[in-house]
């Protein structure tokens, strides 16, 4: 068990590493799109249904699934129709996120981020890379200030623990100013909301926002973790009464208060996670890369390997009734877990395409979504 504490010399600058996420590399050629994808309205589109979707949730008995070019679908009959909702931008749109049957929110590309007042029949947008970048900005520069005039007026005593902090604020003011002369280049991965207020935002570099009004005005929220080197943020789920963030390079986040504050956990490994599953009683499983999957009993205070079989990468887990686990990723790789966390059954879709996201669905066992639209899923596959 390691610390995620490397030293910054041996981490790369956030803006020269060739790799932002799997997962969202997908969807490049979604956003390849001629004119500003930011202010122009995503096109219906008779195949938006088989297009790449990368989120699937429930907004009341409805489901609402986001995708490349802003692509906005609804289903009310548990998938077996979906009619595709307007939206204000063309951007690849990431992950989705529902308080209830009619307020929700979209993040994606660009730095967007679309809000429902309607369950997804109807969206606005609230945020953007230009306004994201700016608030990183204003704040990276503000905290960078205060520094600086402590460290003026500090005591001797105080002054290399201040001086200490100097190269990381200097650093991340550079670097937030590097991104908003480069425009809109951050994409949002993924959303979550307390209530129809209080909620927080992610995404690549270290982006991180918070919104206490449902998303009309946000505020800058990287100080709230330790993450100097900018890594992608890829997931935020609430497992109980607690957050936790599955990160880039080994890095896990974990918040006891709404997110007020994030502490760094432990980590098993190196790679990157692309999220976390778990039960209200401190199960929790963190999957990643190459099949890397990793479980623990005590909230994330410690861990242990679970021997996947595979090497695909895991995107997406959802939690069933008796406490065992899906899992699902690259080349259409399904994975059954039971519920001490060994592998019972693995599966793989026969077009073999990357699936995105897997949800429990009471009528059909699993909803898929991906690279194909949204299939359903028996629960356990048979072994390969």
């Amino acid at each position: 068990m390691r610390k995620n504490n490397k030293p910054q010399s041996l981490i790369q600058p956030p803006r020269t590493r060739s790799s932002l996420c799997v997962l969202i590399g997908l969807a490049l050629s979604g956003s390849v799109l001629a004119g500003d994808a930011l202010e122009e309205s995503s096109l219906p589109s008779p195949l938006a249904a088989q297009s790449l979707l990368l989120d699937i949730e429930r907004a009341g008995s409805n489901l609402v699934a986001v995708g490349e070019r802003g692509h906005i679908l609804i289903s009310t009959d548990e998938a077996n129709s979906w009619q595709q909702a307007p939206a204000p931008v063309r951007v690849t749109l990431t992950n989705t996120f529902f308080v209830d049957d009619r307020f929700g929110w979209t993040v994606g590309h660009d730095g967007v981020v679309l809000k429902t007042e309607d369950g997804g029949n109807s969206w606005r947008k609230v945020m953007d890379g230009n306004r994201a970048n700016a608030l990183m900005l204003e704040h990276a520069q503000s905290q960078l200030a205060e520094l600086e005039a402590a460290i003026e007026s500090a005591p001797e005593e105080q002054l290399e623990e201040l001086e200490a902090q100097l190269e990381d604020r200097t650093y991340m003011a550079e670097d937030a100013e590097t991104f908003s002369d480069e425009g809109a280049s951050r994409p949002f991965l993924d959303v979550w909301f307390k209530d129809r207020n209080e909620g927080l935002v992610v995404g690549g570099f270290g982006l991180i926002l918070h919104t206490t009004d449902g998303g009309e005005t946000w505020s800058a929220w990287f100080d709230h973790m330790d993450n100097p080197s900018q890594f992608h943020l890829n997931a935020i789920t609430q497992i109980g009464d607690q957050l936790f963030i599955a990160a880039e390079a080994g890095t896990l986040y974990r918040s006891s208060d709404w997110g007020q504050n994030w502490e760094m956990l432990d980590s098993p490994y190196d790679g990157s996670f692309f999220g976390i599953v778990g039960t209200e009683q401190g199960r929790l499983i963190a999957y990643g890369l190459r099949g890397n999957a990793f479980q623990s009993e005590d909230w994330g205070n410690s861990w242990h390997q679970i021997d996947t079989g595979v090497d695909s990468t895991l995107f997406s887990g959802t939690l069933l009734d008796d406490g065992s686990v899906v899992l699902v990723g690259a080349a259409g790789i399904s994975l059954h877990l039971d519920a001490s966390g060994a592998v019972i059954a693995t599966d793989r879709h026969p077009a073999r395409l990357p699936q995105s996201k897997v949800l429990v669905s009471e009528h059909k066992g699993l909803l898929i979504a991906g690279a194909h639209g949204v299939h359903a899923a028996t629960v356990s596959g048979g072994k390969e």
